[in-house]
């Protein structure tokens, strides 16, 4: 190829098949640890095991797409192929994300299982006291990870290296930083924050913690909470990686909205939103291995009668 590594052309159809491929795959992953997951009395399911290998091809596949890509420009290898970790990376979380919903969807159609009935009471001594079930709360983080991958597939977008930076083909999506404008910019780091850092790791985490805690608190340290725990450690990492990143971005998003009081306003207190849940996150992380029920709450560790 000559300067140019990939057009936008080229980039627009890979994001496309990428978006498609990865919202089958999610579907796939979460309606088969539905179905085929095994009751595990009052906590989680245990997630069947063929999804794992299904996972790992999938990463492999990823792995392959951008390694196609980074060969056909030998200048751009070296610079760029230290990347190419954090998209198999986002590619994993993606689908244990899945994964931790299908299974939460299990264990709420298992006979013995607890889970909603220590969720109710855990609920009604939270700050906000919600009265919606659990297994909805999982699948509505699920879907809330959704609008990242359909965002390719329905919009037309100038410059698809941003879609596939929304889709976690980070590699692919920095050749052509060179030419990136502050509009790329500004769209990248608005996706990025929101619907990657926000509604996919941020929302993802503290339901999945939520429901990890309760379920160790009833039945213990089974390998359907280890399985929830490898999910909730990759969206950690992720989400720090993520907001590592989008360090620069806000310097520059901050630059191109100076003069605009309200938009400033807008910029900060999200950034500030974002750290507290972030911050709250890994304070619940702590609270598995340290509170007495493994739950936290706003005033405290979480008490439940189990």
């Amino acid at each position: 190829m000559p300067e140019e590594v990939m057009s936008n052309q080229e980039a627009s159809r890979l994001s496309c098949m990428w978006s498609f491929g990865l919202i089958l795959m999610q579907f796939v992953v979460l309606t088969g640890s539905a179905h085929g997951a095994s009751c595990a009395g009052a906590g989680l399911a245990q997630a069947p095991l063929w999804v794992w290998p299904l996972i790992a091809g999938c990463c492999l596949f990823a792995f392959g797409t951008e390694l196609a890509v980074l060969t056909s420009a030998p200048s751009w290898q070296f610079k760029f192929s230290y990347t190419i970790p954090s998209t198999v990376m986002n590619i994993f979380d993606v689908c244990t994300d899945a994964l931790a919903a299908g299974v939460m969807l299990a264990s709420y159609n298992c006979e013995d299982c607890r889970l909603e009935a220590a969720w109710k009471q855990v609920a009604a001594k939270s700050a906000l006291r919600v009265n919606i079930p659990l297994w909805s709360i999982a699948l509505f983080a699920w879907l809330a990870t959704l609008p990242q991958f359909l965002i390719p597939l329905f919009t037309d977008s100038h410059n698809s290296f941003v879609d596939l930076d929304l889709l976690g083909f980070e590699t692919i999506a920095s050749l052509p930083e060179k030419t990136s404008d502050a509009n790329s910019t500004q769209e990248r780091f608005m996706f990025k924050f929101f619907l990657r850092l926000l509604a996919e790791n941020a929302f993802q985490i503290h339901v999945q913690i939520t429901i990890a805690g309760l379920s160790i608190a009833l039945t213990g340290w089974t390998s359907a909470v280890y399985m929830m725990l490898v999910s909730i450690g990759t969206s950690s990492v992720m989400l720090l990686f993520k907001l590592c990143q989008l360090a620069p971005d806000v310097f520059a998003v901050f630059e191109m909205n100076k003069r605009d009081r309200f938009g400033k306003i807008v910029f900060f207190n999200g950034l500030l939103a974002a750290f507290v849940v972030v911050a709250y996150a890994l304070a619940k992380i702590l609270a598995l291995f340290v509170c007495p029920q493994h739950l936290l709450n706003y005033n405290g560790c979480a008490e439940f009668d189990v």
